[in-house]
């Protein structure tokens, strides 16, 4: 019997059952309390765990060749802030018009380690780690099995020689360019809003052993308000027990530190390279990032010049719709078959709005603003269908409009029903006719059931 290789989705699924497997989860999530679950988070499960990875993606394997086999109509790269949420959202977002969204692996490949770093020889480091990865395989793993997201790895993985030259590369480049520095120094400004209260408070207070942390709790203590160091220590232990990202306190000696990373994905010139395999565009909620993709104007493919400037509009848009998309509702579109016609929709209104050559920040609330016009419209319209029912159902016997009228009021959903024996089945079928093709005359409508 032939055996094919497994493609990037095959990886992922298997993936995600051996996660399962290894820290006895159910198909919905945790099947042991919060607690429980942590305790699984051993040395052995990261060995495990980091032992699959190169099971699935083996060193010898034509890397290329998988990815060029990942390629879709429209898909985009993501180079961005991998913390969760900054992660979710931008997933969220651009799988409103991408077909696919490709994501670098948080998780270290052991055989590009050096031994003393390498997972699988020294597993007990990334205990901590691990957990957070693996949290953020579960919160996407809806996506990923909906065939949204693949979880992919990038050419340096595989070579020890382009993975330096690539790292040298970057470093040229940056010391060339003073657009570039400046750009660093923004994004450096953007994390540290994002994320340095949170990471001081999980990394140096919780983390901290209860002994260390009574002395500095003693300074905050106010007997007149109830506030007491033991009460303040309490109140530390229930938050470490309920955060899912948070392990264990900070262990006693050097030899046991744990080992944390902060990803944003790949660096642009890797990002650049694996785009070219898999035809994807880039995309990133980073400053640094943008300003390559659009100062490197000689190695940019097709894709990314047709997509990515719209993708930094749209990812930095601020309106109450984009914000307001969930997971179900980028689910649904895909259900409903109208990703192509949103996709054709939002490309038409951005074309509208701006230059679409342009990586101008001025670009997103252009935007916005065109989207909000062509909500306003659709919004508009679906009124007008609603007042032309009930003028024809008006037209009808006055009584029996007026004997309908509790019904409309108490919001009992027999509306359509009280029109039609009203003003007859005409009206209701000129209605559920009108509403029907609402959604293919105005794309926007999407937006109005948010």
């Amino acid at each position: 019997m032939t055996k094919f290789p497994l493609s990037v989705r095959d990886k992922n699924l298997a993936f995600i059952e051996r996660l399962r497997d290894v820290f006895c989860l159910d198909s919905d999530g945790h099947e042991k309390p919060l607690a429980e679950y942590k305790k699984t988070f051993t040395a052995k499960a990261v060995r495990d765990i980091h032992e699959e990875i190169i099971r699935l993606w083996p060193k010898t394997m034509d890397i290329r060749k998988t990815l060029s086999a990942s390629r879709a109509s429209v898909s985009g790269l993501y180079a961005g802030d991998y913390s969760p949420d900054e992660l979710i959202q931008g997933v969220v977002r651009h799988s409103l018009y991408a077909d696919k969204l490709l994501l670098a692996d948080p998780f270290i490949y052991a055989h590009s380690m050096r031994d003393e770093y390498n997972p699988i020889l020294n597993p007990e480091q990334y205990r901590t780690q691990t957990l957070r990865n693996v949290n953020l395989w579960l919160r996407l793993s809806p996506w990923i099995r909906a065939g949204i997201v693949e979880m992919i790895r990038t050419p340096d993985d595989f070579s020890h020689q382009l993975k330096w030259e690539a790292l040298q590369e970057q470093k040229k480049k940056f010391a060339q360019s003073p657009e570039l520095q400046e750009a660093s120094k923004i994004t450096v400004a953007e994390l540290r809003a994002r994320h340095i209260e949170k990471w001081k408070y999980r990394d140096l207070v919780l983390s901290l052993p209860d002994h260390a942390l009574l002395g500095k709790l003693a300074e905050m203590e106010d007997p007149t308000k109830g506030i007491t160091k033991e009460g303040l220590l309490e109140h530390i232990r229930r938050q470490r027990a309920e955060d899912p990202d948070f392990l264990d306190v900070m262990p006693s000696g050097e030899e046991n530190a744990q080992v944390q990373m902060f990803s944003a994905g790949p660096a642009y010139n890797m990002a650049s390279f694996t785009a070219s395999i898999t035809g994807s565009y880039l995309a990133t909620d980073l400053t640094a990032k943008w300003k390559e993709i659009e100062l490197d104007r000689s190695g940019r493919s097709a894709l990314i010049d047709a997509w990515s400037p719209f993708a930094k509009a749209f990812q930095e848009a601020e309106f109450k719709y984009l914000n307001d998309v969930s997971s179900d509702d980028a689910f649904r579109l895909r259900e409903e078959q109208r990703l192509n016609a949103l996709r054709t929709f939002l490309r038409d209104v951005w074309k509208q709005a701006c230059d679409p050559a342009s990586f101008d920040k001025v670009n997103a609330g252009l935007l916005a603003d065109q989207l909000k016009a062509e909500i306003a419209s659709a919004k508009a319209e679906w009124a007008k269908i609603d007042q032309d029912l009930l003028k024809t159902a008006g037209a009808g016997t006055g009584a029996g409009l007026i004997a309908a009228g509790p019904m409309i009021a108490a919001g009992q959903g027999l509306f359509l029903a009280a029109a039609a024996i009203v003003g007859g089945a005409a009206a209701l079928a000129a209605a559920a006719q009108g509403r029907s093709r609402f959604p293919d005359q105005f794309p926007a409508a999407f937006f109005l059931k948010l």
